[in-house]
């Protein structure tokens, strides 16, 4: 994006964003040693239209045509100036004079990322003002459709935080360093190669929730997957990890409540009824309301997020408050942006899916989203992968796919009307790439909204009848 492709500005005679002696300093760099730079300039800079000035752009063009033709130690000075000559640019570009120049900038090749930095910053900004001009604009016209409109508006701005380019590839003989320090962490239990703790017997098949690592619970409606995900959210910020959980179906308070009354072991039944003393409401509720009170967990309960608000809004907590982990309830409860007005409800869920993990490998933490399984689950039996609900894209970028199930038959109300407790539950790993499939079992306690492993579970935990 140059001056002459920008949209009238809405800010006066502003000069845009650049970084010309940056630019010219990557131009150099390249020109006196493009056997050590340009593939590094070509993979960081992807067109031309990075660089400010017409003059720089139709060089870099020259750059990456020749290096399509040519191994980097083949390009130099003399080969640019003759490309540019035989087609009859350089002197559009200021001539050879122009290129002597460049090559005589003289930078200090070790800061050549730090030019490509800049430039690549300039260039981003200068793209942002060009897609807000145009929105801006835009807003002054009716709009048919607003939310179509709004749609359009995310899309366009994330196309722009798209555009960065991949990390470049690194030889094995840097990745080795990493590797083994890695295995070593494995063996010392260290919880950054383990991942967090869940706090169940889970982790012994997924090795914890991993940084940067999408990871699917998935279950037919009032199974426990909320339950589930709140107990898993309170084992890790007791870690001290910090927690962001989104909750697109329950308010925040209703969240909260849950989370104590499993904290507390209490039902609360037994609270809306009058029926604890106030002992029991000091030694109980008020403990534990204390030690979640300390816990680094943040609720958030806007409905209908889309992935790239949930994305500003962690980052926005992040700012001040570490960020460990996100919790997602639930997929489908979630607003896509970036797809076509005529996308169907499965192309939209399939967008989310690679927005959320995308969201995890950014922002370098695990996520654990949870989804509906479809009405092919309600017939009965064990839940399978085919199951989740209007999405097999959720199959492929999940790094691991938890179903949860429970037996029907064993949701008999007692005759009190309370519900029902200790009933055993199966997370069926139906996919984990880095590690085994199975099944653990767990308990779930409906009166206290909580789930203990099945192994270690007490008799003080499950209420009597």
């Amino acid at each position: 994006m140059n001056e002459e492709e920008m949209p009238a500005p809405l800010f006066g005679d502003k000069p845009l964003p650049q970084a010309l002696d940056c630019e010219r300093a990557v131009l150099s760099c390249v020109l006196g040693e493009a056997e050590h730079t340009i593939d590094l300039v070509i993979h960081r800079l992807p067109d031309e239209s990075c660089f400010y000035t017409a003059e720089h752009r139709l060089i870099y063009k020259a750059f990456r045509a020749m290096r399509d033709m040519l191994e980097p130690r083949e390009i130099d000075f003399v080969v640019i100036s003759d490309y540019l000559d035989r087609q009859g640019l350089l002197s559009k570009i200021g001539g050879a004079e122009y290129l002597s120049y460049l090559l005589n900038v003289v930078p200090i090749a070790s800061n050549l990322e730090t030019y490509l930095d800049a430039a690549y910053e300039a260039w981003v900004l200068r793209r942002l003002i060009s897609e807000c001009t145009k929105i801006s604009r835009s807003c002054f016209e009716p709009q048919e459709d607003i939310v179509g409109f709004m749609n359009d508006v995310e899309s366009r701005i994330q196309d722009v935080s798209a555009a960065r380019t991949d990390k470049p590839a690194v030889p094995m003989n840097e990745l080795m360093h990493d590797a083994v320090e890695h295995l070593e962490q494995l063996t010392k239990g260290s919880s950054d190669a383990r991942g967090y703790p869940t706090g169940y017997d889970l982790d012994f098949k997924i090795n914890g929730l991993r940084r940067g690592e999408l990871i699917v619970l998935a279950a037919r409606p009032s199974i426990g997957k909320t339950a589930l995900a709140m107990n898993i959210a309170r084992n890790v910020a007791g870690d001290g990890k910090g927690v962001i959980f989104f909750s697109l179906e329950m308010g925040a308070a209703q969240v909260a409540v849950r989370m104590l009354c499993s904290e507390a072991r209490v039902n609360i039944r037994d609270i809306r009824d009058g029926r604890l003393t106030n002992a029991q409401w000091a030694g109980t509720i008020m403990d534990a309301g204390d030690r979640l009170s300390k816990l680094p967990i943040f609720i958030d309960e806007t409905p209908q997020l889309s992935a790239i608000e949930m994305r500003q809004k962690a980052r926005r907590i992040a700012q001040d408050h570490e960020v460990n982990c996100i919790v997602i309830d639930y997929l489908q409860l979630m607003r896509a942006t970036g797809v076509s007005r005529n996308a169907n409800r499965e192309q939209e869920v399939s967008k989310l899916s690679s927005d959320i993990k995308a969201m995890a490998k950014d922002m370098d933490v695990p996520v654990l989203l949870l989804a509906q399984l479809n009405r092919q689950a309600e017939q009965g039996g064990r839940p399978k992968l085919s199951q989740l609900r209007e999405s097999g894209a959720i199959e492929q970028d999940a790094d691991v796919v938890m179903l949860l199930h429970r037996d029907r038959d064993q949701a008999i109300e007692h005759e009190d009307g309370d519900e029902p407790t200790g009933l055993e539950s199966e997370v069926i790993i139906a996919k984990n790439r880095n590690g085994e499939t199975g099944i653990v079992k767990l308990m779930f306690i409906g009166q206290y909204t909580r789930f203990e492993n099945a192994t270690r579970i007490a008799d003080e935990d499950v209420p009597l009848d």
